[in-house]
């Protein structure tokens, strides 16, 4: 509704308006023109499309190699910004990326072990997404629906930006109106909105702030950003718990999850999109409002930081960090076993206690690879926007000017960090799924895929020989 109200008046190049010139004259003007920018919202959502099944080509092929890549990569990057730091001077900086990597290296050395463990959790899992290759074509398809979802979200956001410069005004200490240009406050909004930063949700005497006529405009920033979280959320846990209910099939019952697009396939699609949908629903809201809450609380920090902000920030942080992790592991039950969402998060808990894996699935080795693919599939889409502007300068110069490669970077960059995180979630709900199965079930794993079984038996003595319990 918002896409057809707003945003579709907002693509039309031959808009104009009367503006005072002074003198008690009138002046025609034309409007700024954004269908440069959803054009490049849709180019760089099928570049993000393709660079992440190429990424998830290669999760495939080598996932052992890239585990041990992103964990060098992740002490390395610790090294390098110690190094600029003191480069520029940064002292404190230096000392900081100094102590991040020192700690990066104790922990590179402690989980190193356990590399072996993690690349025979990932090639079962693999494999296993091998042999019903019908969860790729679901995970595309999803995608193909994000995208299509992102270019109406983009187009609600231009058009709600479009309009709200007719109430942006800057208040000063007095509570006066400051008259500033409208095209600049209008750019200002629109690079905090893809830096997902609401400079006018938060009022203090130097943010912007609109007049008592303009909240339903607040709440349609608001709303949109809550919308963007809550979809991708909710199309990656459908994949996580489709995924899922796959794997649990092709782990006991191994006839009928061996072909591409099998019963284990469309059974489990039908279940995440039926009867468990309320719950990959519920969970992926909890998620979305939190981030929407930290966003605002950033927006705040960034021109009015204190210790009040700071502390809030850090308990949305946890608080997220938290959800997100039950998440993970609630979800594997939903699509296992159909249970509802706060039951599946309990049982799924309820069993690694009693197994005494906690500190095991606090592992983030095979996470940190799937991050580190997403955000080279997301920097490498922001590179296709600043070219796309480079070869096309007409499409954003003309609106933001000296703004317009920030803007075009900061596009595609999100456009494809959505996109990749969505499509990897693959290979990430794969590897959950077989350490829980692997937790519950060794036995059944072991009749229907022996060699796959000894090598994760084996892979387990040697990472986590005091519980290894085989």
């Amino acid at each position: 509704v918002v896409s057809v109200i707003y945003g579709l008046p907002a693509l039309d190049d031959t808009r104009t308006e009367v503006v005072d010139a002074g003198n008690g004259e009138e002046e025609e003007r034309q409007l700024e023109d954004y269908a440069g920018l959803f054009k490049l919202s849709l180019i760089s959502g099928c570049s993000a499309l393709i660079l992440s099944a190429l990424a998830l080509v290669i999760m495939i092929r080598l996932g052992a190699a890239l585990v041990k890549t992103a964990l060098l990569t992740s002490v390395g990057l610790s090294l390098v910004f110690a190094v600029g730091c003191f480069v520029a001077g940064q002292i404190v900086g230096g000392v900081i990326g100094i102590l991040s990597f020192l700690c990066g290296c104790c922990y590179a050395r402690i989980v190193w072990s356990r590399i072996p463990f993690a690349a025979a959790n990932l090639k079962t899992g693999l494999t296993a997404v091998n042999e019903n290759f019908g969860l790729i074509f679901v995970a595309y398809f999803l995608v193909v629906l994000a995208l299509g979802y992102t270019a109406v979200w983009a187009l609600s956001m231009i058009g709600v930006y479009d309009v709200a410069g007719d109430c942006l005004v800057e208040k000063d200490d007095t509570g006066e109106d400051i008259t500033e240009d409208e095209d600049d406050l209008k750019d200002k909004l629109m690079l905090d909105t893809w830096f997902f930063f609401l400079y006018h949700f938060f009022g203090h005497n130097k943010l912007f702030r609109t007049q008592s006529k303009s909240p339903l405009r607040e709440l349609y920033m608001v709303l949109l950003l809550v919308s963007f979280f809550w979809t991708q959320q909710v199309i990656q846990n459908t994949i996580q718990v489709t995924v899922a209910g796959t794997i649990g099939s092709w782990w006991f019952t191994l006839n009928e999850s061996n072909s591409c697009c099998g019963s284990a396939v469309t059974s489990s699609l039908c279940r995440a999109t039926t009867t468990s949908f309320g719950s990959i629903c519920f969970g992926s809201l909890i998620v979305a409002i939190i981030e929407t809450l930290r966003v605002m609380i950033e927006s705040a920090r960034r021109d009015h930081d204190g210790i009040i902000l700071c502390i809030l920030d850090c308990c949305i942080s946890c608080l997220q960090n938290a959800v997100e992790y039950f998440n993970k592991w609630a979800y594997i039950y939903v699509g296992l076993y159909g249970y509802s969402y706060l039951k599946a998060g309990k049982n799924v808990m309820t069993l690694f206690r009693e197994r005494g894996w906690q500190t095991i699935i606090t592992d983030d080795l095979i996470s940190n690879t799937i991050l580190l693919a997403s955000f080279v599939a997301a920097g490498l889409t922001g590179v296709v926007g600043i070219t796309i502007d480079a070869v096309k300068d007409d499409w954003l110069s003309g609106t933001f000017e000296d703004d317009a490669q920030t803007v075009a970077f900061l596009t595609a960059f999100i456009i494809g960090l959505v996109m990749s995180t969505i499509m990897l979630s693959v290979v990430a709900s794969a590897a959950n799924a077989v350490i829980v199965l692997f937790a519950e079930a060794p036995a059944e794993f072991e009749t229907s895929h022996p060699e796959l079984s000894g090598e994760m038996r084996e892979a387990w003595r040697m990472a986590y020989p005091a519980t290894c319990g085989f």
